[in-house]
Formats: structure tokens, sequence, C-alpha cells
């Protein structure tokens, strides 16, 4: 198996051991400190990148102005995968993780929650008196001792959903005038606000996983219970709620025909890939990231993407305005803002439509970042 990366490299976040404006196709890394075969996941920030593996073991690179990658050091930029050291988490393996901006977080296999990088506006859940950069990965505990389930970061803002099906979102998020009736908001302190659904759904619906944009948070909800019928949980699983601004309909809330398989979140538009195989996407359009075949400044309601019906779609990753699709053959699609070649299609020019990009076999993983990607591939000779 090879690691690929492609798009913007200014602060060497695909991994290639230096620093460079941008590579418009897929480069492969020759050095990095994980075994390929066993990576997990992916994940994109700013200009940072986390790779875990299959030991619970966090792999990082790329930009490191607020230690962001977790290394307790003071380098701006490192150009090659290191390991943050277990001890940093205590020896626990690492479940779950996510990038922000300029911030990253996990969550261990024994529900222990760290959050490290920028905290210049309390997104890390601390006062940012004295701490305004965090290099090294802290421990943050919830209110009420609170179990961590689920944890994504956006601009300045992170969102940890909890076994109560609560979301605490820490930081500071531009929000809608217009708040679904369906969600009960409560503000804790300035920087800190618990997100639930409202009292009169909360016996038929929960919070199950979140996804957060540049300042909203895409909530997917479920059956509260599991020994509903098939067709109510069904029902209860076609549902997304959105908290923060809708500038571009981003934050508007929908009831899908189809049950949800994936969700994703970008800067100011989401994406969710249905049981159906389609993928619906809505919000900010204006470099294609909606990809439906035009550009146009915003679209409210959700937009198919525009792919042939024989595309079988099983992963589906947003970066800060472009989208990247896994088909079931291994194929990777991109589409939308390509400004630092980041769709992989040796170009600068933006995309309306899902391109194929270039690999030399299947893709098996693959991730976003804020204007780049990763793919990891089937054997390469």
């Amino acid at each position: 198996m090879a690691v690929f990366a492609w798009g913007a490299n200014s602060h060497g976040q695909l991994g290639l051991g230096y620093e460079s404006e941008m590579s418009m196709e897929p480069q492969r890394l020759k050095k990095y400190s994980f075994t390929v075969t066993s990576v997990r996941s992916i994940r994109g920030g700013g200009g940072h990148v986390l790779v875990l593996d299959a030991c619970g073991q966090l792999h990082a690179c790329g930009w490191n102005n607020r230690g962001q990658l977790g290394l307790d050091i003071t380098q701006d930029n490192i150009s090659e995968f290191k390991m943050i050291p277990m001890k940093f988490f205590k020896d626990s393996p690492i479940d779950l993780m996510a990038c922000g901006w300029d911030s990253s977080g996990c969550i261990t296999s024994d529900r222990k929650l760290f959050l490290w990088g920028s905290n210049a506006f309390q997104q890390l859940g601390v006062c940012h008196r004295g701490f305004t950069s965090v290099r090294k990965p802290m421990q943050i505990q919830l209110p009420g001792n609170d179990t961590p389930l689920r944890l994504s970061l956006g601009m300045r803002h992170s969102a940890i959903l909890t076994s109560e099906w609560k979301v605490y979102i820490y930081g500071r998020m531009k929000l809608s005038d217009n708040i679904s009736e369906m969600l009960s908001i409560v503000k804790i302190t300035q920087s800190l606000l618990v997100v639930k659904i409202a009292s009169r759904w909360s016996e038929e619906y929960c919070i199950k996983n979140i996804a957060s944009g540049q300042n909203h948070v895409l909530m997917h909800l479920g059956p509260i219970e599991d020994n509903y019928a098939e067709e109510e949980k069904n029902t209860a699983s076609k549902r997304v709620e959105v908290f923060g601004d809708n500038k571009y309909g981003q934050a508007n809330a929908f009831q899908f025909e189809e049950k949800i398989i994936r969700l994703a979140a970008g800067w100011t538009h989401n994406s969710v890939l249905l049981k159906n195989n389609s993928v619906l996407s809505w919000g900010r359009n204006s470099y294609g990231q909606l990809g439906w075949g035009q550009f146009t400044e915003n679209h409210a309601i959700p937009m198919q993407l525009s792919v042939s019906p024989v595309i079988v779609p099983i992963d589906l990753h947003l970066g800060s305005e472009h989208g990247l699709m896994v088909t079931k053959e291994g194929d990777v699609f991109t589409w939308g803002w390509n400004e630092h070649g980041n769709c992989g299609n040796n170009s600068t020019n933006n995309i309306a439509t899902p391109t194929l990009v270039d690999l030399p076999t299947a893709c098996k993983i693959a991730a976003c970042g804020a204007g780049f990607c990763f793919a990891i591939c089937a054997k390469v000779n």
C-alpha cells in the first residue's frame, strides 16, 4: 500500500518532507512514522494532518504555529509525519480524532477527551489567559463529568457529543437568528453552549453524530432507543439539524427520504451520503463545491451530486470548499475549489462536477484538509 497527497503544501502538510506552494497532482509519500496497512483514519485541518493507526497511536505533520500537532515543540512547520507520544494521552489508545483550523482533539478508548492547539477563543474549554496556545494534548473534563462520544472542530469552536446525547460547544461561533424549534440551547458561560433535542421531541429523537463547519455544527439525528420498530428507526435516522451561521443556507435542517449513511461539513456547506447511494449537498456554491454542475452563490436546499448512477459511493469528505468521494471500486472523485490544486487534476481551475483523480490503484482510505487531500491506495509497484 502507498500514501498519496495533493493540494496546498505551504506548511509541509502533505508530508512530502518539504514545503512548497502546492502539488496539483497526487504525490507519493516516501517517509512516515506509521505503518500504512495499519491506518484507520486520516483527518485534515487548516494546514495540518492527523493519522490514526490500529494501535490507537496518532501521527501528525504540517502547520504547528499554535501547537496543533500536539508534539510539544515550538517549530512552526513539520513536513514529515511524527508520532505523538502516547504518554501525552496517559498511555490510553486513541479511539477517534478531529482537526479544526488550527486546533486538534481526540477521544481515547476509555473515553477521555484531549484538546490542543489554538485556544484564542477558548475553543479548548479553558480560560485563554495564559493558554492562547496549547502545544501538548490537555485532558478536558466536561461539565457534570459527562462522557464524550464524538468530536468535531471548526474555525474557532470545538463540539463534543456526549453519551447523554448533548453537544457541548466551546469557543466562538456565529449564530443564525432562526434556531430550529427541535433544538434546546443553553448558554453556560460566554464561551460554552449546550445543545440538545428539545423536550417535546426528546423521547423520539437524539443526536447521534456531529460534523463541524467554519461556524456551524451539523447534527445527525437517530432514535432515542434501539428497540424502536425498524420503520421508526429509519425515519429518525433520516433527519439532520444544524446549529450556527446560516449566511448561505448551510444551517437549514432537512428530513431526507432515505437513511443517512455519512455526513460531512465544509466551511459553509454540508453533504450527506444516503442509503440509496445518492449524495446531497446544500449551502455555498460559488466554487462549485456542491458538485451539481454549476457555479452559483448558494443553494438553501439539497442538490444532488452530478455523477453517473452506476457509481456507488462509500465514503465522503469535505475540505473548506471542495469535496472528495471514494467509490465502491476504489475510485476517487473531487470537485469544488481548486486554487491550490486540491482537486488533484493538474489544474487550479475550480470544478463544478466530480472529476476522477488519477491514482495508480484502488483507494482504501481518503481524507480532506482545508485545501488538500490524502489517499491510501492498494499495493503499488
